[in-house]
């Protein structure tokens, strides 16, 4: 076998330029605070009546044992940070993905990859898109300005950005919008953070938003290969030429087409947008999805919307990138698709559904369907508990404990659409006798009815007695009602 010096020495000089890329990469962001990749090794006691519960189990408070024996009564338990999870996700056969990480924490942050993996989510998404200089980075919008600022207040394009710039990025606190003094994560510190964190059934759904080439392809794949390994991750993107890219790349990954907005959403969105553009934090949290719908005016889109939600659409996917794929649709689009899915099937194909319209709508959309129309999979900015219990009943009350704290009593009372991602807050009500609904909010806690008990008047008392003179009997009156009893006395007219 011979061997070319040339093209070695060509190999050599380009690994060294990544490698030295990589390390210069690291130096810069080094200085820049991030959340830290390693979890920290529990040092709790958990009581031996705990045991079968997972190890974040909270084993610290007034009457918590019994509190978690109660919620274990019902598939759930109570974590260290104050969620709600279920200890088994068995009865939920659906691939729940968490869209950007947990949807409670900033995005583009190591915690929030970390948090949705502790969440039992099956996969994580998040998105990837490349610096003006190539390197990934764990970012959503092309510019910043929503998720991320820059310190001087001014907006940038991703695709022009340095790394320098990159890690004087600010991330944005989901609740408050208020910055944080935490950098968002380069997508090798996210795929390190999910390698750390993640448990031997899940994975990482890597969406792709630039348009890159072959080569930078490849190095992204080298990535995903050494920091999580094969079977540990797939692709997503909107477009189909990346995936073929991919496909060739890696030819046994999981490569999901992500299909446009149906057109109805982007109007519903774009209607949305400008009755809440006054609303600051309305306007910031769907700035993106703006850029998205104003890309084209709405005529314009509907005639560029290509929908692939259909047997023929199915075999030109399938042809284009492959086997072990899947199409990912707008709900409004599988919604009026109904054949979609034994469509894709029939080819092997998954089916996965997304929303541009909130996740009220996705999940109220999936509640009409019967559980053999269920997507493959979701990606959602929900908990698992609440998308499982809504389209399972995957908690409800096995009744096989008997609480004793009046806490433990409270949670078997609940009824079955009690709304525990909100339980701190239900325990204030607790008292009251009232609850939180997963539907209707806030109603009151219905005790179950007890039969009215009948007295039976079978055994008749003597009209006289011995003598012969008549028995005066006492009428029986309901005393259980709140009707007036009214008695007349005879008038003196009639005396």
């Amino acid at each position: 076998m011979t061997c070319n010096l040339g093209t070695m020495t060509s190999y050599i000089w380009k690994f060294c330029r990544c490698y030295t890329a990589l390390v210069i990469t690291l130096v810069v962001l080094s200085g820049c605070k991030s959340t830290p990749t390693t979890p920290e090794a529990s040092t709790k006691s958990i009581p031996v009546t705990l045991s079968h519960l997972p190890s974040d189990v909270k084993v610290d408070g007034l009457d918590i044992v019994d509190i978690q024996l109660a919620l274990g009564d019902r598939n759930l338990y109570l974590t260290d940070n104050g969620h709600i999870k279920m200890v088994s996700i068995s009865q939920c056969p659906l691939d729940i993905s968490a869209h950007r990480g947990d949807f409670r924490l900033p995005e583009s942050s190591a915690s929030a990859i970390a948090a949705a993996l502790n969440d039992n989510y099956n996969s994580v998404e998040i998105d990837v898109m490349q610096l003006k200089d190539g390197t990934w980075v764990n970012h959503h919008d092309s510019q910043t300005g929503r998720a991320t600022v820059y310190y001087t207040g001014e907006r940038h394009k991703l695709k022009r950005m340095s790394r320098q710039q990159y890690a004087n990025l600010k991330l944005r606190d989901k609740g408050s919008n208020d910055l944080l003094d935490a950098r968002p994560i380069t997508a090798y510190e996210a795929f390190n953070t999910f390698a750390a964190y993640r448990s031997a059934n899940q994975q990482l759904n890597v969406e792709i938003k630039s348009d890159a080439n072959g080569h930078d392809l490849a190095q992204l794949d080298n990535m995903l290969r050494h920091t999580i390994g094969l079977g540990g991750y797939y692709y997503s993107a909107a477009d189909l030429d990346i995936l073929e890219k991919i496909r060739g790349i890696n030819s046994s990954v999981y490569l999901g087409f992500v299909q446009g907005g149906h057109p109805t959403s982007v109007e519903k969105l774009r209607s949305n947008l400008r009755k809440g553009v006054q609303n600051d934090a309305y306007y910031l949290d769907n700035q993106h999805r703006l850029e998205l719908a104003g890309e084209y005016g709405t005529k314009r889109y509907r005639s560029r919307y290509k929908n692939y939600a259909s047997s023929k659409g199915i075999s030109k996917l399938l042809t284009t990138i492959g086997s072990n794929s899947g199409i990912h649709l707008d709900i409004r689009s599988y919604m009026q698709n109904p054949r979609v899915l034994a469509s894709a099937h029939t080819y092997g194909m998954k089916v996965y559904t997304y929303t541009l319209n909130g996740t009220d709508y996705h999940q109220s959309q999936l509640s009409r369907l019967s559980r053999t129309k269920l997507p493959d999979g979701v990606i959602v900015d929900n908990t698992p508990y609440k998308i499982c219990q809504k389209l399972y009943n995957s908690a409800l009350p096995r009744q096989q404990y008997q609480p004793l704290s009046a806490a433990g009593k409270y949670i078997a009372s609940l009824p079955n659409d009690a709304d525990f991602d909100r339980f701190n807050e239900m325990l204030g009500y607790q008292k009251e006798g009232y609850y939180i609904s997963l539907n209707s909010g806030l109603r009151a806690i219905t005790k179950p009815k007890t039969k009215k008990r009948v007295v039976s008047h079978s055994s008749k008392m003597p009209s006289t007695d011995p003598y012969g003179f008549p028995v005066i009997v006492d009428e029986q009156i309901e005393t259980t009602n709140s009707k007036t009893i009214i008695l007349t006395l005879p008038s003196i007219n009639n005396d």
